[in-house]
């Protein structure tokens, strides 16, 4: 796997992760990779958003450390995975302008009500209409345009039950190639996010892709697209690098370019 970044992991900076960051970093030499992001999680609204720039501040502190006790070995990048920016836009704004930071991924997480749809019950939704909102706050967030690379598109779509999980996307066609030509007109980055080929889901389970998935990532070469990261999402360090090859062919198919920085 060597050459290959991990533009995608956390630490225990994160609200949602014990892992001491000198563990990914020792993962990812072990791992053959050229470098790693650590992106924390900075989230503007949910349980962490009220301590969110402290966060920030510690996993920049954190990251800068390990790129200095790593150098020669490890390009270590000062990242941030900031959730939701729109939901408190002036916080963000604020966030970002306080670092350089060398990787910016955005992500959208959440209901526009505040739930994570991780929490999300599928089950007796409309599921149609739910994604369909969710599309559209991940439009304003590319229009927005303040990050280097959207993070899971698709995201969602991890938590949808295996029996209402749908065939395509052509329900949301129209609004993913919105967000798609968003990215590229602004020379912005697609993530290919690994997370979704590994973990409970069962081998035959149509949840179990990148994300986003094959179409999505060929779709965005053909609206303009230049440009991709990969990520692992990882939260502990045996997870550090898994599928990003697997993710490099699917980027390299589609005809785009993999950047790490």
């Amino acid at each position: 796997m060597n050459g290959f970044f991990d533009c995608h992991v956390h630490t225990c900076h994160s609200y949602d992760c014990e892992t001491p960051p000198e563990a990914l970093c020792e993962a990812a030499l072990a791992a053959g990779l050229a470098g790693i992001a650590v992106t924390d999680h900075v989230e503007t609204q949910g349980i962490s958003a009220p301590g969110m720039e402290q966060s920030a501040a510690d996993s920049f502190a954190a990251a800068k450390k390990l790129r200095a006790a790593y150098a020669g070995r490890l390009t270590v990048l000062c990242g941030i995975e900031l959730g939701d920016p729109l939901s408190d836009l002036p916080r963000a704004e604020r966030v970002l302008a306080a670092r350089p930071y060398d990787m910016v991924l955005a992500s959208v997480h959440s209901t526009p009500e505040g739930l994570d749809y991780y929490y999300f019950d599928f089950s007796n939704a409309d599921i149609g209409a739910e994604i369909s909102r969710y599309f559209d706050t991940v439009l304003r967030t590319a229009e927005w345009g303040r990050f280097h690379a959207l993070a899971h598109l698709t995201y969602p779509f991890r938590y949808l039950p295996a029996d209402k999980y749908p065939a395509n996307y052509d329900p949301w066609q129209s609004q993913i190639d919105a967000v798609l030509l968003a990215l590229a007109g602004r020379g912005l980055a697609l993530e290919i996010n690994t997370a979704g080929l590994r973990g409970p889901c069962g081998s035959n389970d149509p949840r179990k892709l990148t994300s986003p998935d094959f179409p999505i990532i060929k779709r965005f070469r053909e609206l303009g697209g230049r440009r991709v990261t990969l990520g692992s999402d990882a939260h502990c360090a045996g997870d550090v690098g898994l599928g990003l090859a697997e993710a490099a062919v699917l980027a390299w198919e589609a005809g785009l370019v993999v950047i790490s920085d």
